[in-house]
């Protein structure tokens, strides 16, 4: 081939070379690659702004995202003094830099030197390429591109924010907040000197390792920046005056890490976010965590290792404190354990959404419940105290905490709609499915969460509507994606919070004076799981809402020790600590949490709620007979419309349910058009369904009847014709499930009947 070929060829493709670098160069340079979300620590901080904990960014650094005007002008001109003096002026490439680089680098027999400028600099940071020819033709070409695409301040600013200062700090903001505990607009020239030296090399120049190193060569720089007159010669020669100060190094903790473990299982952390608002306040999160220990302090000697702790707002579901153990770093009681979010069993905190059950099907506070010796094949609830207590109101039997009341109302209402209530109140470690639950629920059998029980309470304190935790506050102008569903009536959820706060009804079991009395109106229920391993206190007002729980991570048992002596002092402590951190605090759209003046409001009365004067003992309406009378609130449309039959002009005559239990006085005969008996659970027409993974043993419709006759020695049970049981007061029975269609029937001894129809299905076959 003839050398004048090989001419033209070469120079066809020299042409076609430097179209293509020139397409190139005209090209944009990709916006994707210039989002700080490629490399940005995300900065953790509690709703007032204080840092909770700073997040590294994928590569492991440190780096938040600044604007220009948020750097000090000394940042600048000293960075432009030391990397790129003509910055202002050149195109990307400034060819004098180039030129004087090549002719070392042809010195030093190697690619020793440079010569690049903040905008090659930049395309580095943005895609690094080996340092080869070919390498710097990419970088070159790159920064061409970046200055076509970018003003000179845009790229100052993502140099700024990109450059490596060492100590994992990437960016101008992170290198002051590493370097010197502030913020880069604050930095003061010598301190901006310093740290433009730092990018060239960060190992070489740093400050604990090379002190006259570095003093060298933030002299050169603020020398230069005189010579050129950024900055004026007295200026430059005072900070070159200035030691080295002690540099900040912070070290990087958690300020709540049971908060943070959170929020990183939950996936609330998204890689590249700045910052995440959290609803945690810090100031009251580490004076709750000083309570916890001080309260597992007075209880050392007595079984109990452990405590957590919870705080939400109720009018906007924000978790405000969350103490998940004694100290997350004591490995030797399992403190990285959350005691708010672990499953426990919560005692007897389950009871008031069974109780609100009932007043939705038309009971009042006052209606009477019977605390008399009840069997559910072969499973007998007791007190705590192993006592009976005959007629309570059902004020009394949930603030007492009367586990056979409880239990009677469970087998009455059906465990099946309470566990899909407590489900719909937030505790959603409840399993829904048919049949699972017996009445033992209603004493906390089924596992929760503390957060997921503050969450239902809360729900009470909403006046009955459910809205979710919020751990992380929305952006401005981001919609709330929770929901707001109602759970149950607003006038039950009123009802059962004055009950909850009323101390009176609390004292056939616990006494008059417990920690739980406060200068303000507060519902609250303690819970004491079997065995004592668990000690859980549920309460709010209608501002916050507190829950405690104290017992041992490994689960084993308590010195018996109840709730009220291992969770109260402890609640009551956070409850006043949470009632004077939102006293005067502003909410999330400005609204006040208390009343102006710093009046503790009471629990708003709905419009639905009326007093009506009622017999204390049938909870009817008070007759001529009856000896005492007693105002009681209850929803308009269950007043009662009959007057108390309980008391005659021959003395009082009790159901018969409690008669036979309490001798001596007579059982309460049936009223004009009462049938005389009456079977009271299950409801005609209900369907069971047989649970395939809980063994047969277990599983049984429990029989309840209501006998309205004097003298019953006993009541016969007969299934499909079949005799089931002969059972004496209160005439219980439990019933095995079989598949299939039965007809159940109760039978007094003069021929007086009630029957009903139940469905069993079998679970595989549903």
């Amino acid at each position: 081939m003839q050398l004048s070929t090989v001419l033209r060829r070469l120079a066809l493709l020299s042409a076609v070379a430097l179209v293509a670098l020139g397409v190139l160069i005209a090209t944009p340079y990709p916006s994707d690659r210039l989002t700080p979300r490629t490399r940005q620590s995300t900065r953790v901080i509690d709703r007032r702004g204080e840092t909770v904990w700073e997040r590294p960014a994928m590569d492991g650094g440190y780096a938040r995202f600044v604007t220009l005007d948020e750097v000090s002008p000394f940042v600048v001109r000293a960075t432009l003094a030391g990397e790129d003096q003509n910055f202002r002026s050149h195109i990307g490439i400034d060819p004098a830099g180039v030129a004087r680089a090549l002719w070392l680098d042809l010195q030093a027999g190697r690619l020793a030197y440079g010569g690049s400028t903040v905008t090659q600099q930049l395309a580095k940071l943005l895609d690094r390429e080996p340092r080869t020819l070919l390498g710097k033709l990419v970088e070159a070409t790159d920064a061409l591109r970046l200055e076509r695409t970018l003003s000179k301040d845009e790229i100052l600013e993502q140099y700024l924010n990109r450059a490596y200062y060492g100590r994992n700090a990437y960016g101008i903001e992170a290198a002051a907040q590493r370097f010197y505990g502030k913020h880069a607009s604050e930095l003061a020239l010598d301190e901006a000197a310093l740290l433009a030296v730092l990018p060239r090399a960060p190992s070489a120049y740093d400050p604990a390792r090379h002190p006259q190193r570095v003093l060298g060569r933030r002299a050169k720089i603020l020398a230069r920046l005189a010579r050129l007159g950024w900055v004026d010669e007295a200026a430059a020669t005072n900070a070159a005056a200035q030691p080295l100060a002690t540099l900040a190094y912070p070290r990087q903790s958690i300020a709540a890490p049971h908060l943070v473990d959170w929020l990183l299982l939950s996936d609330a952390l998204p890689v590249g976010i700045a910052e995440v608002h959290t609803t945690i306040d810090l100031a009251l999160q580490q004076r709750l965590e000083q309570r916890v220990r001080d309260h597992l302090h007075d209880l050392e000697g007595r079984g109990v290792t452990q405590a957590g702790v919870v705080v939400l707002e109720v009018r906007t579901g924000d978790l405000l404190a969350m103490v998940g153990s004694r100290g997350y770093g004591e490995l030797a009681v399992h403190g990285s354990v959350n005691a708010v979010t672990t499953p426990r069993h919560p005692g007897s905190t389950l009871k008031p959404f069974l109780y609100a059950l009932a007043l939705e099907d038309g009971a009042h506070p006052g209606t009477p419940a019977f605390d008399v010796p009840t069997t559910y094949r072969g499973y007998a609830p007791r007190a705590l105290d192993r006592r009976f207590r005959g007629v309570v109101s059902l004020r009394e039997a949930l603030g007492s905490s009367l586990n056979v009341p409880a239990t009677r109302l469970a087998g009455a209402l059906g465990a099946d709609r309470f566990a899909r209530t407590l489900y719909d109140a937030g505790l959603h470690t409840i399993d829904t499915r048919p049949g699972r639950y017996g009445v033992s629920l209603a004493l906390g059998s089924a596992e929760t969460r503390l957060v997921d029980l503050a969450e239902a309470y809360a729900m009470l304190a909403r006046g009955g509507n459910h809205l979710g935790t919020r751990l992380v506050l929305p952006t401005a102008g981001e919609p709330d994606p929770r929901v707001t569903n109602r759970v149950l009536s607003e006038e039950s959820a009123y009802l059962i919070s004055r009950m909850l706060a009323d101390a009176r009804a609390r004292r056939r079991t616990f006494g008059v004076e417990t920690p739980l009395e406060f200068p303000f109106e507060v519902a609250v229920k303690t819970g004491t799981s079997q065995g004592h391993q668990d000690n859980v206190v549920v309460g709010y007002t209608p501002q916050v809402v507190v829950a405690v729980w104290a017992g041992n991570f490994g689960g084993a048992p308590t010195h018996e020790v109840l709730a009220m002596d291992g969770a109260a002092p402890l609640f009551r402590d956070v409850m006043l600590a949470a009632t004077q951190f939102v006293e005067g605090q502003a909410g999330g759209d400005g609204q006040r949490i208390t009343r102006a003046g710093g009046e503790h409001a009471r629990f708003a009365r709905p419009d639905g709620i009326v007093e009506r004067e009622v017999c204390p003992l049938s909870g009817l309406l008070r007759s001529a007979h009856c000896p005492h009378a007693a105002q009681q609130e209850m929803a308009r449309a269950h007043v009662p419309t009959r007057e108390c039959g309980w008391h005659g002009v021959n003395g009082i005559a009790l159901p018969a349910e409690v008669s036979a239990w309490q001798r001596g006085v007579a059982s309460l005969p049936a009223a004009d058009g009462d049938a005389r008996v009456e079977i009271l659970g299950p409801a005609n027409d209900a369907r069971f369904v047989i649970d395939r993974t809980t063994p047969r043993s277990v599983q049984a419709a429990h029989l309840r009847v209501a006998v309205r006759a004097a003298d019953v020695p006993l009541v016969r049970w007969e299934v499909d014709g079949v005799l089931l049981a002969e059972a004496p007061a209160p005439y219980d029975a439990s019933l095995p499930l079989v598949p299939g269609t039965h007809h159940v029937r109760a039978v007094l001894p003069d021929g007086a009947t009630d029957e009903i129809v139940l469905h069993v299905v079998d679970g595989a076959h549903r």
